[in-house]
């Protein structure tokens, strides 16, 4: 996820720095640049962060990583970055120090889960485990949880006390859309959450809503990345009006069905060749 920003930006400094495991490095940072962005205090609270770049500059569109912890006062917190080949962050994760300054802006969730649910199953790659992790640390008890990972490892500090079901990462695919495809809903109110490569998870949304048939609220999918991020970015701004204008046909098609509208746009993207 990418996002461009011109004003000025707040600040945060790294304050300590911590190799979980060899996929994932734990970042702490502290300031009071977290607290000028309006947190919205929910498990996948995620800002977007401006990493300095190994040429000295700064990288200008920002990418989102979910916020692990926060403290009570909103001024320190954590983001677990994965060390995958490629990637402005994971770039930044392999050389990173403490003292290193990282500008933030804009903060969202995606999470939405009912307040009726009584059990919830969360799925992801290993972009979206610091996002499941604190979800499964922030749930509720009497919540019945399921946790479907399709990652190399475990991150030794993920949350116990729920059903975790490994599927080892197949490479240069994603196997999420298949893992959704098989699960086995319970039955009652819950909650479906999956967060992953951006053509997995768009897979995956539409056998929710058209196979399974669940309504709007019981499930939330989110491409926390796209595998063809470059490429993608310059196809955008190369047609960025022709991306504005199917949106909003969708959205007005859609009359305030906010799936239906997506629905409509993914299919105009693909018709156009946008996709």
């Amino acid at each position: 996820m990418t996002a461009a920003v011109t004003e000025q930006r707040p600040a945060v400094r790294v304050v300590g720095l911590r190799r979980l495991s060899e996929t994932f490095v734990r970042a702490e940072i502290e300031g009071d640049g977290l607290t000028r962005l309006d947190l919205p205090g929910v498990p996948d609270e995620a800002c977007v962060f401006h990493f300095p770049l190994a040429d000295g500059g700064r990288d200008e569109y920002g990418r989102w990583y979910t916020l692990r912890e926060v403290s009570s006062c909103g001024t320190r917190a954590s983001i677990d970055l994965v060390c995958h080949a490629g990637g402005i962050g994971a770039d930044w994760a392999r050389r990173a120090r403490v003292g290193d300054e990282l500008e933030v802006s804009r903060s969202h969730s995606w999470f939405r889960r009912p307040a009726g649910a009584r059990w919830q199953i969360l799925v992801g790659d290993a972009a979206a485990v610091p996002a499941l992790a604190r979800v499964v640390a922030e749930t509720p008890a009497g919540i019945d949880t399921e946790v479907v990972l399709e990652v190399d490892e475990i991150p030794a500090d993920f949350p116990g006390g729920v059903r975790i079901r490994h599927e080892p990462a197949p490479g240069h695919t994603s196997r999420l859309a298949e893992i959704v495809a098989g699960l086995e809903l319970p039955d009652g109110p819950g909650y479906v959450y999956i967060g992953g490569e951006a053509a997995a998870t768009r897979t995956a949304r539409k056998h929710l809503r058209h196979e399974r048939g669940l309504p709007a609220t019981a499930y939330g999918v989110l491409g926390y990345w796209r595998r063809d991020a470059d490429t993608f970015r310059r196809r955008w701004a190369e047609n960025r009006e022709r991306y504005e204008r199917a949106y909003s046909a969708a959205e007005t098609a859609g009359a305030g069905d906010e799936e239906k509208t997506l629905d409509l746009y993914e299919a105009a993207l693909a018709r156009d060749g946008l996709l």
